[in-house]
């Protein structure tokens, strides 16, 4: 209750952005160190001297030696903003930034030292409402000290007054850099007229390469990407996402762009054939965004690719209709902020040894472990749902089923007579809470969809046909009820402002006034939901549970006890640790890495990416990570507008099916939550479902727990091999599938009008 009370008067006191925090202490260091500083400058600073451009050799034999193991050397210039991670496999050196950069004549002042920059911050004046760039090359001062296998560089931005400790750190297979958020000094930030800072960009230009290279970034949008160097898309927009999602606690007016997500806090370079880079966002991921540029685009002849930190949110709303933006003025929550570069390195580098390389950072570094995969069918089954309806001409709301127990049992049983021997599902609103939109904890099924008595025959059923049952939970949102307010336990803005989400109108993009905003539940509660959720869960016998797409969803809480992304990932590892423990297997519907070690099937993942004009070709970079260790499942087959060719990619990237269900009529689903199901009507998918289920067990039984180690994409026709050797051929023209000496097709399976054959 006093947390509630606490949250109450939050609600009143947006202003409280503007509070000063506690200053800051941190000790001095005494022990004598090297000073480098930057000479401040004008904004185009470039000198009339014709720049003179140098060699590796030359620059590498005027730095200092920091440390070294039997892999890698490292190096940093007392000189310059620079370092250097040399591999002693092959001498390939691997620089914080391009050696002459100041020499690129495509590139204005301010541009050539951000690309020369070790570290890039962003910072915001609140009394100003604005926001201002500052380029460690530019505006800093570095101090250096060298302590076993760590280089500590202290980076001072006076103008700023910020201080920003980094521990550059030589590990076995690569290098780490790492800032203690608590270490941070910003002596202006309690001030008036004082600046916070807001972003920190970790050796943004480790990847940079200039037009005469020749590679390609990795990205993880979706599937996954490439991004040609000097891909020559001018036109085109630079890239930016945010690692897991856009924080949906901020609503924006209007609707955002259809985009895929990027659910891996990584991302790839690979020059020439072969040397190759992984950078793993390993602390701060959930408050992390990923950009890529090519050479021109980037207003130089650089190509980069980098990953942002954002220590601090900001938040637009509007006065009189003008917009008024806000930045979060606490101190950093986000208590680590840590990047790892992992040299990759051989014959022939491709995509297929980064993924390979970030899936050995999950099984030796992020505990992920492998577990025992199966070619299953994931079904989505959606139960009751609320919908208006008139009674004597008053619009009235009610509950209605679509999809009862009974129903769900007949549903699957012929699947199972068409030989689906192994099937994943997810049961959607089965409880009054969850068909009402009310915090959902509680494990009572839903009289409307049938009595306990046909709710125990489906799980019985179920049980002796190998079917495994996740009911679904989410409580993103919610309305006031089941000892949960809206008043209390909605999440707020960085503004101050309740987090309403609101429905868009599907023509315009526009606000649909016609819809309620529903309120964000804050993740000050998950504990208690979690812990209720789990014993509730165990105590009636469930073995699995799925929280649906909680597991990819990361958003903060900006009351006076502030919550930011992080803390909120947090709670959802450590609930599904509760989970996992007390019930047993979790299904997550779409999943972030951070989940993976809690996770037992991942279901929606992608098949594609964003397919931003920048980009140059997807690649199944997901799944190239996740087989062999995780089960996974495509988006709904059934709810694509090409089912036939998302089939193909399912067998091209290793994926098992997955499909969306109800039993009556979809129009039934007008004018309610689930009216975007309206093509999952189940009398016209069983054969379809059957016939492509025994397709893949044919094709990818003898691989499911192989690692992807091969992946070929000719246009029409893709090439895809496992660790035992197998490869598999899809030919996307004539619908061909070769494994072996075998040949297989869709037709053979189901006839023209979607039949099963046999």
């Amino acid at each position: 209750m006093y947390k509630k009370t606490k949250r109450i008067i939050a609600c009143f006191l947006a202003t409280a952005l503007f509070i000063p925090a506690g200053q800051l202490v941190v000790s001095s260091d005494t022990t004598e160190e090297t000073v480098v500083s930057d000479t401040e400058s004008s904004t185009e600073d470039d000198d009339d001297d014709k720049y003179v451009m140098r060699t590796e050799k030359e620059v590498l034999g005027q730095m200092i030696l920091a440390t070294e193991n039997d892999s890698f050397k490292f190096y940093y210039s007392e000189e310059e903003d620079l370092l250097a991670l040399v591999n002693k496999k092959n001498n390939y050196i691997w620089w914080s930034s391009p050696i002459n950069a100041e020499g690129d004549e495509n590139a204005k002042g301010l541009v050539k030292k951000e690309i020369a920059s070790s570290m890039v911050i962003l910072y915001g004046e609140p009394a100003k409402r604005t926001t201002s760039t500052m380029r460690s090359a530019k505006n800093g001062k570095m101090t250096y000290k060298v302590s076993g296998n760590t280089l500590k560089v202290t980076y001072r931005y006076p103008a700023a007054d910020f201080k920003i400790p980094v521990e550059y750190t030589l590990e076995e297979d690569g290098l780490s850099a790492k800032i203690v958020t608590s270490e941070i000094e910003e002596e202006t930030k309690n001030d008036a007229d004082g600046k916070v800072l807001l972003e920190i960009s970790l050796l943004p230009n480790i990847t940079s390469f200039d037009s005469e290279t020749e590679g390609y970034y990795v990205i993880p949008d979706g599937s996954g990407a490439l991004i040609n160097f000097n891909n020559g898309k001018l036109s085109a927009r630079e890239y930016t996402a945010k690692v897991y999602g856009s924080d949906i606690t901020s609503v924006p007016q209007n609707k955002p762009a259809v985009t895929e997500q990027v659910y891996l806090p990584v991302y790839g370079a690979v020059t020439g054939s072969e040397n190759g880079m992984l950078a793993v966002i390993h602390e701060g991921d959930s408050n992390a965004q990923l950009s890529a540029n090519v050479s021109g685009l980037s207003k130089s002849s650089y190509n980069l690719c980098s990953a942002t930190f954002t220590v601090r949110t900001t938040d637009t709303y509007y006065m009189n209709g003008e917009p008024l933006t806000v930045f979060e003025k606490r101190d950093i929550k986000t208590p680590v902020l840590e990047m790892k570069f992992y040299p990759v390195y051989g014959k022939e580098v491709d995509y297929i040894d980064i993924a390979e390389k970030y899936r050995e950072y999950l099984t030796k570094t992020d505990g992920v472990k492998s577990a025992e995969n199966d070619i299953s069918l994931y079904l989505d089954v959606y139960g009751g749902v609320e919908k208006v309806e008139p009674v004597l001409g008053i619009p009235v709301t009610r509950k209605k089923s679509v999809t009862s127990f009974e129903q769900t049992k007949e549903m699957v049983q012929k699947l199972v007579d068409g030989g689906a021997d192994s099937i994943v599902l997810g049961y959607n609103n089965w409880t009054d809470d969850g068909i009402e939109n009310k915090v959902d904890y509680e494990s009572k099924p839903s009289s409307l969809l049938g009595s306990k008595k046909k709710f125990k025959s489906m799980l019985s059923y179920f049980k002796d046909n190998n079917v495994d049952f996740y009911p679904v939970v989410n409580n993103k949102t919610f309305e006031t009820g089941n000892g949960y307010w809206s008043f209390t336990d909605t999440a707020l803005r960085a503004s101050g402002q309740y987090s309403k989400q609101i429905s868009y109108n599907l023509a315009y993009g526009t606000e649909n006034e016609m819809k309620d905003p529903i309120s964000l539940l804050s993740p000050d509660v998950f504990g208690e939901i979690f812990d209720k959720l789990a014993k509730n869960y165990s105590k009636a016998g469930f073995s699995g549970v799925c929280i649906d797409d909680m597991t990819s969803v990361l958003y903060g809480d900006y009351s006076k006890d502030t919550i930011v992304r992080n803390d909120m990932m947090l709670y959802i590892e450590e609930g599904l640790r509760n989970c996992r423990e007390k019930v047993g297997s979790v299904l997550a519907d779409t999943a972030n890495a951070y989940v993976f070690k809690y996770t037992d099937h991942i279901t929606n993942v992608p098949l594609s990416s964003s397919r931003f004009d920048i980009f140059d070709k997807d690649i199944p970079f997901y799944q190239m990570v996740m087989h062999g260790l995780i089960p996974y499942s495509t988006t709904s087959v059934n709810g694509s507008a090409d089912s036939e060719q998302l089939f193909l990619k399912a067998v091209a990237s290793g994926s098992n099916l997955h499909f969306d269900l109800v039993y009556e009529d979809t129009s039934e689903l007008k004018d309610t939550e689930y009216d975007i199901y309206y093509y999952a009507n189940h009398r016209y998918w069983t054969d379809t479902i059957t016939g492509e289920y025994k397709l893949l067990k044919d094709v990818l039984g003898g691989v499911k727990n192989e690692f992807i180690t091969g992946y070929l994409d000719n246009g029409d026709e893709t090439v895809t091999t496992y660790s035992n050797g197998t490869k598999i051929t899809v030919n996307y023209e004539t619908g061909e599938i070769s494994l072996d000496e075998s040949v297989y097709k869709l037709t053979d399976y189901i006839d023209l009008e979607g039949e099963l054959i046999f």
